[in-house]
């Protein structure tokens, strides 16, 4: 049976549909296999002050004590991620891990993995949102990754994308280097109402800024008539009383201008790019009964692509080093006692993260 050319491009059409509708499904599954979707919610008690009361002049008493409600956090994310063997690989995800895979420049496997994950709650009466997104591809000679942090637990918001070139030394130790664009909003060592207090006195900013006004007022002693000195009331724009004395006020009303002045100037100020020279260590080496995984990167040079270079962190600090580094040790010392320890460290401009574990098991 003689085939034509119509029936010949038909073929030729089915062929390469299947072929690229099945290389997109093992792109796909190669993309999730292995990965992992969790959520999680905790809560516990936040820490509570001493109780605390005040009497009026009617002698009636009044509890002031102030209620912290409870620390809860709700973290949703999905990872691909190879643990090491020091890691547990059969536990619950939580995402309150150190993922040691995200913070060192060598993973258990070649190839891409990555890390999304979002948080939500309330620490000590305060509410925060964590986002991180991570996502590398680790070759034998190279790596690529980029990195989204924002940490409002310690105010600290970035991206970042770097290359790097690799080199193994040995089977237990890695170097690299390369280069790494960061962007983010914040104005890094920058502090407005330093600033302002170098020409200003204090006053001048609840006058100008808060429209606050003061009065002058002698504190007389009810029983003798004697002056006991003179203080300031302070008032709002409306005319009304919002404290007693200047101790008062700038214990109790003054910091929230400050907060709202440095806030508002702070947001006055575009965004910054650099691109940053880095270098790598990584250790690793594992036993059974002993294992040391210890990382670390620093970033010396920095150059400023974009943003005022008058805002700018290098600016405030002259030059600066940027770094993070970490270690993991575990140690079983005989068959019923062992002992572990970890370390995180990251200091980006002027914010700084850490975490120590430590630990002992005695079996009995």
């Amino acid at each position: 049976m003689a085939i034509n050319k119509k029936t010949i491009k038909t073929i030729l059409g089915l062929c390469l549909f299947f072929c690229i509708n099945n290389t997109q499904a093992q792109f796909f599954k190669d993309i999730f296999k292995y990965s992992t979707f969790y959520a999680a919610y905790s809560q516990s008690n936040s820490i509570q002050d001493s109780r605390s009361f005040y009497v009026d002049q009617d002698n009636t008493l009044h509890e002031t004590t102030k209620e912290v409600p409870a620390d809860f956090i709700m973290t949703y994310g999905w990872r691909k991620l190879a643990n090491f063997q020091y890691e547990d690989r059969n536990k619950f995800y939580i995402g309150e891990e150190n993922n040691a895979g995200t913070r060192s420049n060598i993973g258990n496997v070649k190839g891409l993995e990555y890390l999304f994950q979002y948080s939500k709650g309330k620490n000590r009466g305060a509410d925060f949102e964590n986002q991180e997104a991570f996502i590398r591809y680790l070759a034998k000679w190279w790596l690529i990754k980029g990195e989204y942090q924002k940490n409002e637990l310690v105010d600290l918001d970035y991206k970042s994308a770097e290359v790097r070139a690799r080199f193994a030394i040995g089977k237990k130790l890695s170097l690299s280097i390369g280069a790494i664009w960061r962007t983010y909003d914040t104005a890094y060592g920058f502090n407005p109402i330093e600033t302002y207090l170098e020409d200003n006195m204090w006053w001048n900013l609840a006058y100008d800024y808060a429209e606050h006004t003061d009065q002058l007022y002698q504190m007389v002693d009810p029983f003798t008539g004697q002056s006991l000195g003179y203080d300031y009331q302070w008032f709002d724009a409306n005319g009304n009383l919002l404290s007693n004395s200047d101790l008062d006020y700038r214990n109790n009303v003054f910091q929230d201008v400050v907060n709202n002045y440095n806030k508002e100037q702070l947001s006055m100020i575009s965004g910054f790019q650099q691109v940053s020279l880095i270098s790598g260590l990584d250790f690793y080496h594992y036993r059974d009964k002993f294992w040391l995984h210890i990382y670390g990167n620093v970033l010396p040079y920095h150059y400023l692509l974009k943003g005022d270079k008058e805002y700018s962190y290098g600016n405030f600090v002259g030059d600066y080093l940027d770094f993070s580094a970490g270690a993991v040790l575990g140690l079983k010392i005989t068959q019923k006692i062992g002992l572990y320890g970890e370390i995180n460290l990251q200091r980006y401009w002027d914010r700084e993260i850490r975490s120590i574990k430590a630990g002992v098991n005695i079996k009995i």
